[in-house]
This record gives C-alpha cells, sequence and structure tokens, in this order.
C-alpha cells in the first residue's frame, strides 16, 4: 500500500512538473508550495507562508533570500514625524514649505518636551512669522517693541499723567489714555475727559477680569498655588483690554478669552526661555489673526448678515442635511433644537469648551493647519461631532438631546478627526 501511495504521488508531481514546463514556471515549488503526503497517501499542496515565494525563487536563482522589512514601531514613527517637522521648520531650505508643514500639522503636531515644534508650527500657520526663516529675528524684535508700545499707550492711569506730550484732548491715539496736560476734574462726565474715559475702561476690564478667572480653572497653568497661574492671568488681562482699545467697534466680547488660552499656553510653555518671555506678545497677534477670521460672529449688529454667526449656524445645518438626512430631519423638525442652543458655542469658542484641554490643543493643530480654511474645518468636525452622536440624538427627545449637545460626551479625538478627514463640504 505505502509503495501504490508513493507511485500515486510521483505520478501526480510528473503531472504538475509537466505544467510548470508548459507555463514557463521555473520553480515547480513556486507553483503548488509545500508538497505533503497525508497519513491515507494523498497528496496535498498547501499554502505557501507569506513571502516564501520570493524566497523559494530567490534559492533556485541562486540569490539570497530576502526578509521582509520589520514594522516601525510607535515610537520610531514618533521620531521620524519629529525629524518631519525640524526638517521642514530648521532645515536647509531658507523658505518654509507651508504646505508641507499644513500637511505634517494637520496630522497633529508631535508632543516633544525638548523643543517647541508645536509654538514655531503655529505662529508660521497663522502667518505670525513669515516663510523666510531669515527674517523671524527682525519681524519678532518688531512686533514684541509693538506690542510694548501698546500697552505702554493704552495701560494709564490718569493720575500718573504728565505734561508735555499727547494733543490737547489728552490722547496721541484714538480711545487711548497717553499722558498729556490733564486739567479736568475726576468727576467730570464730559465726553473727552480722560477721566470718564478711565473710568469706562475700567468697566471693560472688569468684565475681562472676570471671564479670565474662569477659564480652564482644572488646567494648572490657569489656576495653581505657585503663583504662575496669576502671571498668566495677567498676560490674557492685558492682551484682551489692549486688543479692545485697538478695536473700539467691537471691544471685548464674553468668549475671547477662550480663544487666546490655547495661545498663550502654547507659547508660554516654549521650552526656549527667550521665547516663553515674550508669550504674551506672540499670543496677542496671533489671536488678532484668529479673531480677524471669527469677529464677525462676536459683533451682534452682523448677526443676520452673510458672515453673522447665524449664517455660520445655517451652514453647519446644511452640511448636516448633507451628509446625514435622516439626523438633520429629527435636529430640525421633530425635537426643533435651535441651533443657537449648541452650535453658537461650538462654532464662537472653536470647541474650547466641548473638550479637555489636552484634546483641544491636539484639534487645534489641524483647525489653523487645513488647507480649506479654519472655520471650514471647525464646520466639518462639528457635523461629525453629530454624526458620530446620531444613534443618541435619534433616540433622545428635546430634553435628553440638548443636554448631549451642551454636554458632549467623552470622545476620542483622534477617531472624531479621521471621520471629519472624509466629509466633503
Amino acid at each position: 500500500k505505502k509503495r501504490a501511495a508513493a507511485q500515486g504521488t510521483h505520478a501526480w508531481v510528473r503531472r504538475l512538473a509537466g505544467i510548470a514546463m508548459d507555463s514557463g514556471v521555473k520553480s515547480l515549488t513556486s507553483l503548488i508550495g509545500k508538497v505533503s503526503v497525508g497519513g491515507g497517501g494523498s497528496a496535498r499542496a498547501e499554502e505557501p507562508a507569506p513571502g516564501s515565494g520570493q524566497a523559494n525563487m530567490a534559492a533556485v536563482n541562486g540569490e539570497p533570500a530576502q526578509e521582509a522589512a520589520p514594522t516601525p514601531s510607535k515610537r520610531e514613527l514618533y521620531e521620524q514625524r519629529v525629524k518631519d517637522f525640524e526638517a521642514i521648520l530648521e532645515g536647509a531650505e531658507k523658505r518654509v514649505d507651508v504646505a508641507g508643514l499644513r500637511q505634517l500639522a494637520i496630522g497633529g503636531v508631535p508632543d516633544h518636551k525638548g523643543n517647541d515644534l508645536r509654538a514655531r508650527t503655529w505662529k508660521v500657520l497663522l502667518g505670525y512669522l513669515p516663510r523666510d526663516r531669515d527674517a523671524w529675528a527682525e519681524v519678532l524684535r518688531e512686533k514684541r517693541q509693538q506690542y510694548a508700545g501698546f500697552c505702554e499707550e493704552f495701560l494709564v492711569d490718569p493720575a500718573q499723567m504728565t505734561s508735555g506730550e499727547g494733543d490737547a484732548t489728552g490722547r496721541n491715539r484714538e480711545g487711548s489714555l497717553s499722558t498729556s496736560q490733564v486739567d479736568d476734574d475726576p468727576l467730570s462726565t464730559k465726553s473727552d475727559s480722560v477721566w470718564n474715559k478711565y473710568f469706562a475702561d475700567n468697566e471693560v476690564k472688569d468684565q475681562i477680569a472676570r471671564d479670565v478667572e474662569r477659564t480652564h480653572p482644572d488646567i494648572g497653568f490657569f489656576n495653581n498655588q505657585d503663583g504662575s497661574s496669576d502671571l498668566h492671568k495677567e498676560c490674557m488681562r492685558r492682551s484682551l483690554f489692549v486688543f479692545a482699545k485697538l478695536n473700539p467697534g467691537l471691544a471685548y466680547v464674553q468668549g475671547m478669552n477662550e480663544l487666546l488660552a490655547p495661545l498663550l499656553w502654547t507659547f508660554k510653555t516654549d521650552p526656549d526661555p527667550e521665547q516663553s518671555a515674550h508669550a504674551e506678545a506672540d499670543a496677542f497677534f496671533c489671536f488678532i489673526e484668529i479673531m480677524s477670521e471669527f469677529r464677525d460672529h462676536f459683533c451682534k449688529q452682523l448677526d443676520n448678515s452673510d458672515s453673522g454667526i447665524k449664517a455660520t449656524m445655517t451652514r453647519l445645518l446644511e452640511y448636516l442635511q448633507l451628509h446625514d438626512y435622516e439626523l438633520w430631519d429629527h435636529l430640525t423638525n421633530r425635537v426643533k433644537i435651535d441651533p443657537q442652543y449648541f452650535a453658537f458655542r461650538w462654532i464662537t469658542l472653536m470647541l474650547t469648551q466641548e473638550f479637555h484641554f489636552p484634546d483641544l490643543v491636539r484639534l487645534w493643530d489641524t483647525f489653523l493647519a487645513d488647507p480649506k480654511g479654519r472655520l471650514d474645518s471647525l464646520l466639518r468636525f462639528c457635523v461629525t461631532m453629530l454624526v458620530s452622536a446620531r444613534d443618541m440624538l435619534l433616540a433622545g427627545d428635546f430634553a435628553s438631546n440638548l443636554k448631549l449637545l451642551q454636554s458632549y460626551p467623552p470622545t476620542d479625538v483622534s477617531v472624531l478627526l479621521r471621520k471629519s478627514a472624509q466629509f466633503e463640504c
């Protein structure tokens, strides 16, 4: 029986060899894989192991077998991303490849304690630093001097003002409190009274101080016992007041503190002490850049305009209708939730109150880097938030849906970002 089984196997192999010769296959092994004989005397061709075909062919041809490249570890991938960022920000090219930097940053900037990758990346993406790296030092020097001048001009106590500077109205810039000859009374109600302007400014300062005090109280940077958080809050109060003075038509509106906070944190935690020392000025100008795109959302007079917050919330619902009609119909026509109850805060504050601070910083990497624009990136992510919670929203009523949208459940932002990247609005 054994002899008969062996003869049958040999005949089977000879037939396969004939097929191999007719088809031009050089190696019989590459055709049938490993041939084995079962206990019952039947032969079978087993599936070759991954990569074994190339190894067997190489062995037949007298070439050394090549092993597949090992999968890089997470640490190796992380270190490569750091090198990729450094190649753009510190490489031989004198001009920063902004498009390449956007492509990298949209996937997140590596958190690395030993460098300032995020600080430099955000400054470039926001246009604070030019593409020409040789010009960085001069641009930073000029901007920081300019901010110091703003502070000196606007943060003045009339009681300490001396004569000899400013114009006849006591100002050297519209609305400022620069030094001048002061001959009015602190109780004066005249519209051009320096004291009257000073008291009006104090009302703005008080409003700013209240909001700053409530900024991310769960983060040690803004609320700790060593006193450093008090300095950080003072930086925010000063920057927001200067912004209000430079923009009298808009002034300060509640919520602006939330947009300044991530910028100040990012630049103040820069490991380079020289850069960290000027975090306030750098954050101020980057804040202005963000406000240039989002300022109309803070202006109540523009609520009903094409650039106002109502138009932007309508745009958000249109995106939702496009991607998930059933969910849009449920929220809009069935439970009738006005988007101002949740989307107003999501949009105006760029989701700063919806996620934990580390997740928020990661989100801003993508928002600032998205080549389609910060607002478009934000709206696509908001749609992703809604669609990701669709099962709970479709099963809920007005009260439960409103509670969910005003307190979004803990979620892995990396998953939301991947889904958001697939949306085309």
